[in-house]
């Protein structure tokens, strides 16, 4: 069982807030508002948490296929198009974090906090139930991660 700390979780639901209402300027301001490397390291696995929680439910529980993963990649970057994410690091981080592995191996830390936020929010977003709201679904992740059933 997994406990999600609740300072971090609070920082990370601001950030997620901050893209769901495209706000880059208070995006930038919850992202500095992370203490230090291991609250943000906290942080990104809780939104790659939540990610692979959204696709899960998505494709009934199976990790999307290579054709899938990028067509997840173009709706986040065409949804998105107000960041500057890039269908191709969609696709590095998102298989980095089914792979677990770490995702700083394969984008510099800096892409790789945004693409963490940025996903979230629009899989949190875009593949809730009709009567629910993206911080619903982000609660229902959280409760499937605190649970150790998240994937």
């Amino acid at each position: 069982m997994t406990v999600i700390d609740s300072r971090t979780e609070e920082l990370v639901r601001e950030s997620l807030a901050a893209v769901v209402g495209q706000e880059p300027d208070r995006l930038q301001r919850a992202i500095a508002a992370f203490p230090d490397n291991e609250a943000m390291t906290i942080g990104i696995r809780l939104a790659a948490g939540a990610a692979l929680f959204a696709l899960s439910e998505r494709y009934n529980g199976r990790r999307p296929t290579s054709e899938e993963t990028a067509e997840v990649a173009h709706n986040v970057v065409e949804d998105e198009g107000w960041t500057d994410v890039s269908e191709h690091e969609v696709v590095l981080y998102l298989t980095a974090a089914y792979d677990k592995a770490r995702v700083d191996q394969v984008l510099p830390m800096d892409r790789v906090i945004i693409v963490a936020f940025v996903v979230a929010a629009n899989l949190l977003s875009s593949h809730r139930k009709d009567d629910e709201e993206w911080w619903d679904h982000l609660d229902r992740a959280e409760a499937a991660i605190e649970a150790g059933s998240a994937l």
